[in-house]
């Protein structure tokens, strides 16, 4: 197979040589003074601050909306999130351009901008996570999505003393193949030998090697990069399935000041009726299902009568963007997860960047045609596992947990210096003595780890990803060499670059952006458009009324998903008829309606009142996120009724 650009996008990933891609995002004081610039720029834009990272860096925010009748504040808003994950500065650049790019489209009298920043707000938070994208540009890459939060991983007293190390001196960390038949676990895949695979013993096949970050042992206790430079990862940081004692989490959910100020922010303006989130994490391509709950009864993922609105604003989105799919992340204390669950309303994740799929000859097509295709990526990935990584081979982060809670269910104490002993196969016997499923981590943060899958060779995704690295002027696979480890002996230094699989060259921004934004728009154009239809009042007996109305919803999006519904988070819709308590005869004079379905929906009212005959009242609705209106009522037969 040879790569074939479809487009500029494409064309600008293979042509375009990797190590470039450092020096045009931007660093964290150039992002703040880009936002400073567009708030200066254009009158729709106005800049804010929302907080400080552990470091001590601002996080900027940008507020998009055009004077008109209704305060930006009690406009229904979007809220576009990216870079909660350090290593996801192409979020960051995209978010940005897409501002831009709204703001002058809206100047130039576009008719959808204009409508867009003139009936709702969007609220733009470029870089969550500033001190971790700073480490994007160190002299010595290395792939790190947590913050700069300093930990004792070994319990020795001492932070972060025996991080990874650039041992063969070409400015990257990578991987160490370490040839130890009593620790090893992986086998060069014999379909492609620069992958890893685990052996199966079953028909003979034996482990040569078990991989760690390239390092030394620093602090001289005997083991490598043992305690790395710490840190909490953001999106494991949030209340939604926070996984407590879990690695990289935090110490409790909002640890951390950069979660807290995003929460903050969030919580500060409840008329956000929806987000977007660029990060590592998808439910635009991969539909999440609405099976599985927690011991709390909260949904593992959505609530099954949100699905089929997330299938169709995925459709939509697929139509818009062109994306391909990415291996699936657990989405356990992230952002977007919270903000569905918790704060009640929709949440959209999107990496934004997949790995470019090759040009397939014609028998290939054929085969697709018949249903014989490779597969999708998301799928592969979710018959592979793609859990979070915890540092015992490819044995997922979620399996560590679930063992651990079921060995202390039975009264089995588990520390984390018995975790620290363990091999990968021990986890696997003791997972098959307690029930436990083991899930596979499908890579660490430098996107190493995990054995490739199930599928070896071309068939795995890390297969195509070296098919497409090997297109590239500058390949994004670090070939193994052999290296005289001082404490390990024969080793093989090796793997993929760091931020290969997640950044793109900056020249693919701006045709990211384009699409990122016509996505954007679609979904503005979704949100819900509430009002009340004309009221009906029958005359039932002199100063007896009966009135009628109901509120209808002519967007497609619903004003309270069923998760909002099912958690009471979302505030409702509050319509009140305006007359004093006492003058009702049936119906409450207050009544709250959770959620309004789309697409036309509607949600009946009725009250039976005293009033005098040609009084002029009022219903008022309200309603947190979609505003305040009014509609006057006449005392006065509509419908023919009694004298």
């Amino acid at each position: 197979m040879t790569i074939a650009p479809r487009n500029a996008f494409v064309a600008a990933i293979v042509a375009w040589p990797l190590a470039s891609t450092a020096a045009d995002y931007a660093r964290h004081a150039e992002l703040k003074q880009q936002v400073s610039d567009l708030s200066s720029e254009y009158a729709d834009a106005r800049s804010v601050m929302i907080g400080t990272s552990h470091e001590g860096r601002e996080i900027p925010a940008l507020v998009l909306a055009r004077a008109g009748a209704v305060d930006p504040a009690r406009r229904p808003a979007l809220l576009l999130v990216a870079n909660i994950d350090g290593d996801h500065v192409v979020g960051s650049a995209v978010a940005l351009e897409v501002a831009q790019t709204l703001l002058a489209h809206a100047q130039e009298g576009n008719e959808a901008a204009v409508d867009l920043l003139t009936n709702q707000t969007v609220y733009v938070v470029p870089r969550v996570n500033p001190d971790a994208a700073e480490r994007f540009f160190a002299g010595v890459r290395d792939d790190r999505r947590r913050n700069a939060r300093a930990d004792d991983a070994d319990r020795d007293g001492q932070l972060d003393e025996d991080p990874a190390n650039d041992l063969n001196g070409d400015g990257l960390i990578t991987m160490m193949r370490v040839y130890d038949p009593e620790k090893a676990t992986h086998r060069a895949d014999p379909d492609e030998p620069r992958l890893d695979a685990k052996p199966d013993r079953d028909k003979g096949e034996r482990a040569e090697f078990y991989l760690v970050r390239e390092g030394v042992d620093d602090d001289g206790d005997g083991k490598i990069n043992e305690d790395e430079l710490g840190g909490v990862d953001l999106n494991r940081n949030f209340m939604h399935g926070f996984k407590e004692h879990a690695d990289g989490t935090g110490r409790y959910p909002l640890s951390e000041p950069e979660s807290h100020a995003l929460l903050t922010f969030v919580l500060e303006h409840q008329n956000i009726a929806a987000v977007v989130v660029y990060g590592r994490h998808d439910n635009l391509i991969t539909i999440p299902d609405g099976k599985g709950r927690d011991p709390a009864g909260a949904p593992k993922n959505i609530e099954e009568e949100d699905v089929g609105l997330y299938k169709q604003i995925g459709e939509r989105f697929k139509e818009l963007t062109d994306t391909g799919s990415t291996p699936k992340q657990a989405a356990d204390g992230a952002f977007f997860a919270w903000a569905y669950a918790q704060f009640g309303v929709p949440a959209f994740s999107t990496p934004l960047y997949a790995r470019p799929e090759p040009q397939k000859d014609d028998a290939e097509e054929a085969d697709d045609e018949d249903g014989g295709a490779a597969g999708d990526e998301g799928e592969e990935a979710d018959a592979e596992g793609g859990g979070t990584p915890s540092g015992i081979g490819d044995i997922a982060q979620e399996t560590i947990d679930a063992l651990r809670a079921a060995a202390e269910g039975r009264g089995f104490e588990v520390t984390d210096e018995m975790l620290a002993q363990v091999t990968p196969d021990q986890i696997e016997q003791f997972a098959k003595q307690m029930g436990v499923e083991v899930m596979r981590a499908k890579e660490d943060d430098a996107g190493n780890g995990g054995s490739g899958g199930k599928k070896k060779g071309g068939d795995s995704p890390d297969a195509k990803w070296l098919v497409y690295s090997d297109g590239l002027a500058e390949p994004g696979f670090v070939a193994w060499q052999p290296f005289d480890h001082p404490e390990l002996g024969r080793v093989e230094i090796g793997g993929w670059k760091p931020y290969f699989k997640s950044t793109p060259p900056f020249e693919a921004v701006a045709e990211l952006a384009e699409k990122q934004l016509a996505f954007l728009l679609d979904l503005a154009d979704r949100m819900p458009s509430v009002s009340l239809t004309t009221p009906e009042v029958t005359r039932l007996a002199p100063g007896l009324y009966e009135v009628k109305a109901a509120l209808v919803n002519d967007g497609y999006l619903p004003t309270g998903t069923a998760m909002a519904v099912r958690n009471r988070r979302a505030r409702p819709h509050v319509v009140r008829l305006e007359l004093p308590r006492e003058r009702f005869v049936t119906g409450q004079r207050v009544q709250r309606v959770w959620s309004v379905p789309g697409s036309g929906g509607r949600v009946a009212m009725r009250w039976i009142v005293e009033a005098d005959d040609d009084a002029d009242v009022a219903i008022t609705v309200y309603s947190e996120k979609y505003g305040r209106f009014e509609v006057p009522v006449s005392m006065t037969d509509t419908n023919g009724g009694g004298s």
